[in-house]
């Protein structure tokens, strides 16, 4: 038998090479299949605040967050506000125990039983004719505005948001809520108005106040940032006007563990100072759990952080 030759004809290309062998420049595009099961183990080694984690904060502040420099609004975070309503909650939860507590008082019997719904009804109207020709101060100290369409509004918002659309600001005639005008320009409350993303909140902000309207203020991150990292029960499709105190206790403690990214990279130092305090999450250590933890659930708004002297920083820009 005859040994068969192999002649090549010409120069050998890449193509005539063998797929993934050692000449075979593809093969730096490779990439090694991830495994599912070990997708939430995380590094136990603590590197700081390394390129990954600067690399993820950035792409959550693109994600959230669409800042502009000519913004002639100002800003309140999440936690500002989450803050805000938790100690409004616990307010009103105090005051309701007083009359209860003061229930035993012996200044009431002064007054006979037959004569007291008389007398209660006199001074009922003492006040009315007092109060009358005043404006009525609200009692809760925030009013947040929803300027997503009705539909929208009824699927999911944030608790206590009062609907107020958006297009409803071209009107001529009538474009302003009751609710806008008990709150308008009170020294001791504000107004915060959001959106999914900061994509009509920003405008409606601005012609607020341009409208005369001082004391509004454009919630950072929008529904998407409350609906990511908080959830239920902050954001559901309940109407109600008040915080009950359930919700509230709920709201406190994921607000005590869990960090908002900032708005910008500037205080990049900051967020990780004050999320490096916060415990680590648990990894899973049974090789047959297959659960997921979220990639990054450690996030800080401005309100959480302080400057060097120890103050708090503005809650808004």
């Amino acid at each position: 038998m005859h040994s068969q030759r192999l002649i090549v004809r010409g120069p050998r290309t890449a193509n005539t090479l063998k797929k993934f062998s050692i000449s075979d420049r593809e093969i730096l595009d490779k990439r090694v299949k991830t495994n599912p099961r070990y997708a939430g183990v995380r590094p136990r080694t603590d590197t700081g605040f390394n390129t990954q984690r600067r690399q993820e904060l950035e792409h959550e502040i693109r994600k959230y967050y669409k800042v502009r420099n000519d913004e002639v609004f100002r800003r309140i975070s999440l936690a500002d506000l989450l803050q805000l309503m938790v100690a409004h909650a616990e307010d009103v939860e105090a005051a309701s125990r007083i009359p209860y507590e003061t229930e035993g008082d012996s200044s009431e019997a002064e007054v006979p039983i037959k004569y007291r719904d008389e007398v209660e009804n006199v001074v009922h109207k003492m006040d009315q004719l007092e109060m009358e020709g005043k404006a009525k101060i609200p009692e809760c100290p925030y009013l947040i505005i929803d300027v997503r369409p009705h539909l929208e509004y009824r699927t999911s918002h944030i608790a206590t948001a009062v609907c107020h659309p958006h297009a409803r600001l071209s009107r001529a005639v009538g474009w302003e809520c009751p609710a806008l005008l008990t709150y308008k320009n009170l020294s001791e409350s504000i107004i915060i108005v959001y959106d999914d993303g900061e994509d009509v909140a920003p405008e409606v902000t601005a012609t607020l106040q341009h409208r005369g309207y001082d004391n509004v203020f454009m919630l950072s991150g929008g529904l998407n940032l409350a609906k990511d990292k908080f959830g239920f029960p902050l954001v559901s499709d309940d109407t109600a006007r008040t915080l009950n105190p359930q919700v509230a206790d709920a709201i406190s403690q994921q607000l005590s563990h869990t960090v908002l990214p900032p708005l910008s990279m500037a205080d990049a130092s900051e967020w990780w100072a004050a999320a490096s305090k916060l415990p680590s999450p648990t990894t899973p250590t049974d090789s047959g759990i297959t659960t997921t933890t979220s990639s990054t659930g450690r996030h800080t708004s401005r309100s959480q952080l302080k400057s060097k002297d120890g103050q708090p920083l503005r809650p808004w820009r």
